[in-house]
């Protein structure tokens, strides 16, 4: 009778560990600096010195280690590696049953996470997740956000399209994203019942002296005003002489001054700058207290205290803080940085990134897809 009692208790304690340890496969990863375990309580998601969780469904901004950076929406963790889809923000609608390839990836392959602290001024914060220690763990239940599915209806209730919610890291705490219509929205209660009308208005056109914020489509002859943006949200075109405050340019720049180290990787870079973007265009003289900032087209002189933001320029740039061009044909300068993805001419500042260079660079630090040096460098091959 005791034989088969211990036989059965036995049984029972192997049936129960092969339970457990069935249970136990799930896999959870934290980060932690301090100690022997994350901390725990309802928001161990957010990172802090004590340790925090990487959690499924979540939308994290990851840089590499090897300069690349992704939004990553975790899927999994398992095998020691965390399974993710990308996260696009741009030109890709996120449907429900949309199909989409999942990549994997080791933590130690992880610099940093990026977390948006304003919207606005796209400032983000970071942690910088290779200070920590990684440890994965067995655990009953996985760590996960919770995801919403939203369905909109058409005016009809005939049709109807689904999109899934997800939360996003950032630095206040977590936010919520969707896509629609190839864009990406911050859901705060509701979403857009259509797509934007995109029904062009009515085209006006302005010579001699005008002013700005304008209703203007188009300006010939001298503009003035406190900020060179039309009112109407549609287009501007300036030809002849831009003068402007530009007041919101020159807090833009104010903000942008922490960024300056950071963004100059040239694998981050698009191989080929995209003039599809173009919204405005300045011809001739352009003289900003604050600066030009936008989807800007610009052809002359354009000088600028504050910032410089454009699509295109060919002419002469001079700015007070840092010059962000997508393509240049001439000469750029500023006092702290010009980056830009081509460029042909010359770049002067205190660090010239360029990735596809047919020119001259002069600064403290000088970077181009041929080599990295001080003072000078160059490259007349792009």
């Amino acid at each position: 009778m005791i034989a088969k009692l211990s036989l059965g208790l036995s049984i029972g304690s192997l049936l129960f560990a092969k339970a457990f340890s069935q249970s136990t496969t799930i896999q959870n990863l934290y980060f932690i600096k301090v100690g022997l375990y994350a901390v725990t309580s309802d928001k161990d998601y957010k990172p802090r010195k004590e340790g925090f969780f990487i959690y499924r469904n979540c939308v994290y901004d990851l840089v590499l280690k090897n300069k690349l950076q992704l939004s990553a929406k975790i899927i999994d963790i398992k095998n020691d590696s965390v399974y993710y889809t990308l996260f696009t923000r741009e030109n890709k609608e996120w449907h429900l049953g949309d199909r989409q390839d999942t990549f994997h990836l080791h933590p130690s392959e992880i610099r940093r996470i990026k977390m948006i602290g304003d919207r606005m001024m796209g400032i983000y914060s970071s942690c910088y997740v290779n200070r920590y220690r990684y440890v994965f763990e067995k655990s009953l239940e996985p760590k996960k956000m919770n995801t919403d599915f939203k369905t909109i209806y058409s005016a009809d209730s005939i049709h109807s399209t689904t999109y899934e919610v997800a939360p996003y890291l950032t630095a206040q705490g977590l936010d919520l994203l969707y896509q629609q219509c190839g864009n990406t929205y911050y859901y705060e209660g509701k979403m857009q019942e259509d797509c934007p009308d995109i029904t062009p208005e009515r085209f006006i056109r302005k010579k001699g002296v005008w002013f700005s914020p304008t209703n203007a489509n188009e300006v010939k002859g001298v503009n003035i005003g406190i900020q060179t943006m039309n009112a109407r949200s549609g287009p501007l075109n300036i030809d002849g002489i831009n003068l402007n405050a530009d007041i919101l340019s020159l807090f833009l720049g104010i903000m942008a001054l922490p960024q300056v180290p950071f963004n100059n990787s040239l694998v981050n870079m698009p191989d080929a700058p995209d003039t599809s973007t173009i919204f405005n265009k300045i011809t001739g003289l352009s003289l900003s207290a604050g600066g030009l900032a936008g989807s800007n087209e610009t052809n002359g002189v354009s000088i600028n205290g504050g910032i410089f933001l454009a699509v295109e320029t060919k002419g002469v740039v001079l700015t007070g803080s840092q010059n962000i061009i997508d393509d240049f044909r001439g000469a750029v300068f500023s006092i702290l940085r010009n980056r830009s993805i081509g460029g042909r001419g010359v770049q002067v500042g205190l660090l010239n990134v360029c990735k596809h260079m047919r020119g001259i660079q002069i600064g403290l630090w000088n970077v181009n897809s041929k080599r990295k040096l001080p003072f000078i460098n160059w490259s007349f091959k792009s």
